[in-house]
């Protein structure tokens, strides 16, 4: 029915309700011509805005939305759209139905992580932090929604949260994310990011943590606590021994190293910024890694050999996969929590400084140890970039990665003797690998077979494709 009260008011839309006895009803504005009927329709579950209009000579109807959600200004608003639509050849219903299943059918936010990863996991070195980061505090927050329903104050309500427990994670969380959106503006899977413009939520300030002469016994001493596996405590010692990136600690493998020369060959795609670099390996060091190469052998014997051996020096819990950067971490966060539990033996100890501007040591913390030290027993600043493999794009950095081989062995040498005395203190007269490592478990002579290695005899391995002969695993 066309009201003869002329155009929809708001106040009239107020009063309207839904009479049984009648049934459903709807009020029209006066018609105009070339822009439809606009109206509103009564039922018993609420009260719509609709247009009529005529397609082709054919009678159509358009619910443009609810009252009292939208309101009747917007409603009118969007009914002259779409009049508008009618006199360019466009059905407005149609379109609407296109609209809406092109809705249904754009991603969600996982569907649009999964896209994500899949990328990333072919260009991106640090794709899996990336997978974490964006599946525990991203998909699991809005992985439900529509990508193009999310807007930037959502975002912002996440990262705020993230920032308030750990503040620098929020920063890398907001740089996934980002790197999420742009992704999906330049696939064409949404039009723009939210995250335009978006500064980073938390102040970062560089870490300064360094561990002294009494903290690194601190670290000695937790090392052997049995909440945590063998491959981590080397992880850590080995991150602490050869000031690298303890993620790279993490990843070393079997093939890079070449034990005849005492090197830890590595090429430019295995590092951060892409230099080629060679590691003198001191003695106790390749000590320490013939011992994990002999309990790789022994459990590999003792699988059956059904299974392919790790090429992972430190191997994971699935020894298909290497130890990783957050593992250590958390390794470090455990032990120090259950370490500073115990205020009697802290304060007796006197080892470790708690205290405000003395963070909690992370691995990170362990190359910055023993840069710091190397550098007060005479470590020069040409010698130390070498050692960490800084940035360097001049010609000689680029293509020499022996230069200063000496140089670094000489203070590697003199730091692992100094680390060794420290050891000793902690410790006694005991090794690394007694402390540190397990013996390797002993054959059943009697039921050996002839392939099988004796407990007594020597032992070969092959690393970095030569034969390397091992002593007994009580390696002094």
């Amino acid at each position: 029915m066309t009201s003869d009260r002329g155009a929809l008011k708001e106040h009239f839309l107020k009063r309207l309700k839904y009479d049984p006895a009648k049934g459903r009803q709807e009020f029209f504005d006066p018609p105009l011509y070339g822009q439809g009927t606009f109206g509103v329709r009564v039922n018993k579950k609420s009260i719509a805005y609709i247009l009529c209009y005529s397609f082709h000579g054919k009678s159509r109807r358009l619910t443009l939305g609810s009252y009292p959600k939208m309101s009747l200004a917007d409603a009118r608003a969007k009914s002259r759209h779409a009049a508008q639509l009618v006199e360019q050849g466009v059905d407005p219903g149609k379109k609407k139905t296109l609209e809406l299943f092109e809705y249904r059918t754009s991603p969600s936010v996982a569907d649009a992580v999964d896209t994500y990863l899949q990328w990333a996991k072919t260009s991106k070195k640090s794709w899996k932090e990336d997978e974490r980061m964006l599946k525990k505090d991203f998909v699991k927050s809005i992985g439900d929604m529509k990508l193009q329903d999310v807007k930037r104050r959502q975002i912002l309500a996440l990262l705020d949260d993230k920032a308030k427990t750990a503040p620098v994670a929020a920063n890398r969380l907001q740089a996934v994310v980002r790197a999420l959106f742009n992704f999906c503006v330049e696939r064409d899977i949404i039009e723009a990011t939210p995250l335009v413009k978006m500064k980073k939520i938390a102040k970062e300030t560089p870490r300064e943590r360094a561990l002294n002469k009494h903290e690194i016994v601190w670290f000695l001493k937790r090392l052997a606590s049995p909440t945590i596996t063998v491959s981590t405590r080397f992880a850590l010692l080995l991150s602490l021994m050869l000031a690298q990136r303890s993620g790279t600690i993490a990843a070393m493998r079997w093939v890079d190293l070449d034990f005849d020369q005492g090197i830890w060959d590595r090429s430019g795609s295995f590092e951060k910024n892409n230099n080629p670099i060679a590691i003198p390996l001191s003695a106790p060091v390749r000590k320490i890694l013939e011992h994990l190469h002999l309990l790789q052998a022994v459990k590999h014997k003792k699988r059956g050999n059904i299974e392919e051996p790790s090429p992972w020096v430190l191997p994971g819990r699935d020894r298909t996969l290497h130890q990783t950067q957050p593992s250590l971490n958390r390794a470090m966060r455990r032990f120090y929590d259950t370490y500073v539990a115990n205020s009697e033996l802290v304060k007796s100890e006197g080892l470790l400084r708690i205290a405000e501007g003395y963070p909690r040591p992370t691995a990170h913390d362990l190359r910055r140890t023993a840069t710091t030290h190397m550098s007060g027993r005479g470590l020069g600043k040409d010698v130390r970039g070498r050692i960490l493999n800084h940035a360097n794009l001049s010609v000689d950095a680029i293509y020499d990665r022996y230069a200063y081989f000496d140089e670094k062995a000489t203070a590697l040498n003199d730091w692992h003797a100094y680390l060794l005395d420290l050891f000793k203190e902690a410790f006694g007269h005991k090794n690394w690998i007694k402390v540190y490592g397990q013996e390797a478990p002993q054959v059943n002579k009697s039921k050996a077979k002839p392939a099988e290695i004796e407990p007594n005899a020597p032992r070969t391995i092959m690393v970095g494709g030569r034969e390397v002969v091992l002593s007994e695993p009580k390696i002094s």
